[in-house]
């Protein structure tokens, strides 16, 4: 069994290696137009670059288009100041879902990145389980051509695909556990938040005893941060997402750098638009839960140096409507999801195996 983690940033694949412990590919979610010339083809195969041809024009996939679009642009010793050479750097995928305004480019693409990530099934009809955001509560974008595009695609790469929530699988993955008297050990396991902070969206899910109570997610999150504070930074948009993913840490920010400065008040917008936008859900609970809950972070935005203690931060200001019993880290933020998709694989193939 595998599982996908279809992220507007990032795809990550789960399996079982040999020794049937969980193990994780990264692919960056992106792409990058190729001039095309008579030797475009050539010239992309000779670098063993990843590519895709639509139509007449060629796009380089992935990690390859991230560093080539860095690598072919312009500095100066000031850092905030870089010029571009080349195209735009773009996704398949636009808050959180399939985007709809290239419809036709972005489903071959992200096909082809989806194909060459996740291979051939180990034999036919293999359990794949993959994540699927929920609808936001900030604008009217639903998940529903994005789930049925993802199951249909999958399907025919001879997978039996099966999907649950995105911010869910960081329950299946990460277990948190909630005081329930009525049980016999006094917990009731697989019962919290989780949250899952994507390029896209933020996803919010909670659970009792693995059943989604609530399942929700924001519009502003990692891509809006980068994009926010890269034009109060007057920088690309992909030379800021380099730089809070490799030298930014909300712990030891320098207010006198505009690009921290940005990132650090943008951090801050998100978790509090995302708690604020929670509640109100919450609120409107026939039978709300009373005891204390367990908040589990995740995601490419949460994997930020500091964000566990900028999110503990805006959570003590907030007035919300729900006890916390702790809020902690996923084990491998990056990986939570693909790893909550593949315990539920996992369940399945074991039930089917069952009823065999």
């Amino acid at each position: 069994m595998k599982s996908l983690d279809c992220g507007t940033a990032f795809l990550c694949k789960g399996e079982l290696d040999i020794a049937d412990q969980p193990e994780f590919t990264l692919e960056r979610n992106c792409f990058l137009q190729a001039a095309a010339t008579d030797d475009t083809e050539q010239t992309l195969k000779e670098n063993n670059w990843n590519y895709a041809k639509h139509g007449e024009d060629y796009f380089i996939l992935g990690e390859d288009a991230i560093k080539l679009k860095n690598l072919l642009s312009v500095g100066s010793k000031d850092q905030s100041i870089v010029m571009t050479k080349v195209g735009e750097l773009r996704r398949p995928m636009r808050h959180g879902v399939l985007n709809t305004n290239e419809e036709k480019l972005s489903v071959a693409l992200i096909q082809k990145l989806i194909s060459n990530l996740l291979g051939k099934p180990n034999h036919p009809g293999e359990t794949l389980c993959f994540c699927v955001p929920a609808d936001t509560v900030d604008k009217n974008i639903t998940n529903v051509f994005h789930k049925t595009m993802l199951t249909n695609f999958i399907k025919s790469l001879g997978y039996t695909p099966e999907s649950i929530p995105e911010a869910l699988a960081i329950i299946f993955s990460q277990r948190p556990v909630a005081d329930d008297p009525s049980e016999p050990n006094g917990q009731a396991a697989f019962s919290g938040i989780g949250i899952s902070c994507g390029g896209g969206q933020l996803n919010c899910c909670l659970a009792f005893k693995q059943m989604p109570l609530l399942n929700m997610s924001v519009q502003n999150c990692g891509d809006w941060i980068d994009e926010q504070a890269a034009k109060v930074a007057g920088i690309e948009i992909p030379a800021m997402t380099r730089f809070k993913e490799t030298k930014f840490d909300l712990n030891k920010v320098d207010y006198s750098d505009m690009r921290q400065a940005a990132l650090d008040i943008f951090y801050q917008n998100m978790i509090e638009n995302a708690l604020t936008k929670f509640a109100a859900k919450f609120n409107q609970l026939d039978n709300p839960i009373e005891i204390p809950l367990e908040i589990v972070l995740a995601g490419g935005s949460a994997s930020i140096p500091g964000f566990l203690d900028k999110f503990n931060a805006v959570l003590s200001t907030l007035t919300l409507p729900f006890k916390v019993k702790q809020v902690r880290l996923a084990e491998n933020p990056l990986y939570a999801v693909a790893h909550g998709c593949l315990v539920k694989a996992m369940a399945l193939e074991k039930k089917t195996k069952k009823s065999a």
